[in-house]
């Protein structure tokens, strides 16, 4: 028998992961995380752990048993500079595409993670909709082989399950929070100049960018909708869906929040230093979600105004100061 509320979360250590893990134990699901690395310490009570790989033929013979009532599928490589290969391969296509079929087995409920950056560059610097990810006209496309392994796994999960598998693929924009310091140079770059002004007092940022724009989304508005969307009756339409904002936030409006900040609290004005960016290429200069799609499928969803996102982007600095 499907245990509906059981909640598996994969990924569950890293970033978006153990906000998800916190989000459903608050919601009061019995949750089990399983992540390669170990448990951290603030949420080794909030689920049962388990270290290991995702794709573990027990652990999906568990899955297909319905042990599950939903997984949720955080894991996989997300370093944009990761190169192509096998390993890229199986961790961000085939596994998955292995995890979705033990579902289907089960009866299991999916949620995964994909990712905005399938859109590569936006050419009419437009909010972008999900059923033009290979429209030439509207986008570029995949600008690095982690993003293809991304548009590759929601093509194949389109193609292989258009009945028999409740799913839903969220392709996530910049996602933000407060304890993105793992992530490296993968955070958000919200985070990352907020960050530097509140330590520093000094912000770095590419010369070509300060007209290039983001669509920004807290961590917290992410694992919200993903809870909802885990408890929706009836569930929403199977698809792949955009989850964001809805709207960018130039890099000179975040430069000039961080300078606000920065002057209300130390009362000194802060330095901005420009420099060249060095991946021109791969770099997507302005990225946003249509959320329409979400909003009919989903339309008490939790959603951001821009207002919304200075005041976290204020909070965000408090605390990294």
């Amino acid at each position: 028998m499907i245990q509906e509320n059981n909640v598996l979360v994969t990924g569950a250590a890293g970033f978006i992961g153990r906000h998800t893990v916190a989000a459903f134990h608050r919601a009061g699901h019995q949750v089990t995380a399983i992540d390669l690395r170990p448990a951290p310490d603030h949420l080794t009570g909030a689920a049962r752990w388990q270290r290991g790989d995702f794709a573990d033929p027990a652990l999906l013979s568990e899955i297909a048993a319905g042990r599950y009532g939903t997984v949720v599928h955080q894991a996989g490589i997300s370093d944009a500079r990761a190169p192509t290969g096998p390993v890229l391969a199986e961790t961000n296509i085939a596994g998955p595409l292995r995890l979705a079929d033990a579902c289907r087995a089960g009866g299991t409920r999916l949620i995964y993670a994909s990712s905005h950056s399938v859109y590569g560059t936006l050419h009419h610097r437009t909010p972008i909709t999900e059923d033009t990810d290979t429209d030439t006209d509207r986008c570029s496309g995949p600008l690095n082989p982690y993003a293809a392994s991304k548009l590759a796994l929601d093509q194949q999960m389109r193609t292989r399950h258009t009945t028999g598998l409740d799913w839903v693929g969220l392709r996530y924009t910049n996602v933000v929070g407060p304890d993105e310091a793992d992530k490296g140079p993968m955070a958000s770059i919200l985070s990352q100049l907020l960050c530097q002004a509140a330590h520093t007092g000094q912000i770095r940022i590419f010369d070509d960018s300060l007209t290039a724009a983001r669509d920004y989304i807290p961590v917290e508005t992410v694992t919200a909708t993903i809870v909802q969307l885990a408890t929706a009756r009836p569930p929403v339409p199977a698809a792949v869906y955009n989850l964001g904002a809805g709207f960018a936030v130039s890099f000179a409006e975040v430069a000039q929040w961080c300078a606000r900040l920065y002057r209300e609290t130390t009362g000194r004005p802060l330095l901005a230093e420009l420099v060249p960016n060095p991946v021109t290429a791969a770099y997507q200069y302005f990225t946003c979600a249509d959320m329409t799609t979400l909003d009919k499928a989903l339309p008490n969803r939790p959603a951001l105004s821009p207002r919304d996102t200075e005041a976290r982007a204020a909070e965000l600095f408090r605390l990294f100061r």
